[in-house]
């Protein structure tokens, strides 16, 4: 019969993907031995499978399920931030938007004849961009990845080199002063890391339950964005460092 505890752990990995050992010793508050234990226990289960530093949700055939619930939490809230965040996009514009239950909203409130260009590994943002008469669109990413609707490859980075982005718009599963904008999946990491040291602006989109969070993969720095869209306004710390580093909120 599985404790409490394992039941919590496997919660918190659901919800997350992934964590690493140390990271579900500090949260569940119990040594380090007993936190080996409980993942010991759940690969044993098959709820999880081990990696470097720590533990990683086994994906399978249904997982994909996982994008539409992610989609309905916190809906109006991120309406909202999609619509703020759709004013920063201008005439003859090269932007980038991220992969996201919240960055998918942003189109629906831009002008359908704004000229302007989109790189994006987006299956959402490209069947919404086709609606543009006026847009030029470039699609990166060389494999179809179900479970967030996203294009990944390695020969992704290679393309992105040639473009000239004004402003990117990423999504995160966590902001957190100490790691910045992080999220699990290891290579739309590496893509996000890439497009973030590209572009001349960088604007997280994210709403309340992302503030404070810290997932297992960091892509960028907190000191390294210009402006933040979320649904109210984030815990002090963030609050306060980015006042320190004039970063503007929006909410």
């Amino acid at each position: 019969m599985k404790s409490k505890r394992i039941y919590e752990i496997e919660s918190f990995i659901k919800e997350n993907k992934t964590a690493s050992i140390e990271e579900l010793r500090q949260i569940f508050k119990v040594s380090i031995n007993t936190i080996r234990r409980d993942v010991n226990q759940l690969v044993d289960m098959n709820v999880v499978k081990k990696v470097y530093g720590g533990i990683e949700l086994i994906e399978d055939s249904h997982r994909a399920v996982d994008y539409y619930k992610r989609n309905i939490e916190n809906y109006k809230s991120k309406k909202h931030i999609g619509e703020l965040a759709s004013n920063e996009i201008k005439t003859n514009d090269i932007i980038y938007i991220d992969t996201g239950t919240t960055t998918i909203h942003m189109l629906d409130y831009v002008d359908k004849n704004l000229t302007f260009t989109i790189i994006t590994n987006s299956l959402d943002i490209m069947n919404k961009a086709s609606q543009f008469d006026n847009v030029t669109l470039f699609i990166i990413g060389e494999k179809y990845k179900p479970r967030t609707r996203s294009f990944i490859g390695i020969g992704s980075n290679m393309l992105l080199e040639k473009f000239n982005i004004n402003k990117c718009f990423m999504a995160a599963t966590g902001v957190n002063v100490q790691n910045g904008l992080s999220n699990s999946e290891m290579e739309e990491n590496l893509i996000k890391q890439y497009i973030t040291s590209k572009a001349n602006e960088t604007y997280i989109l994210a709403d309340h339950s992302k503030m404070g969070k810290s997932t297992l993969l960091t892509y960028c720095d907190l000191t390294d964005i210009n402006k933040m869209f979320t649904d109210k306004l984030p815990p002090k710390d963030i609050n306060q460092f980015c006042n320190e580093q004039n970063i503007s909120i929006h909410f």
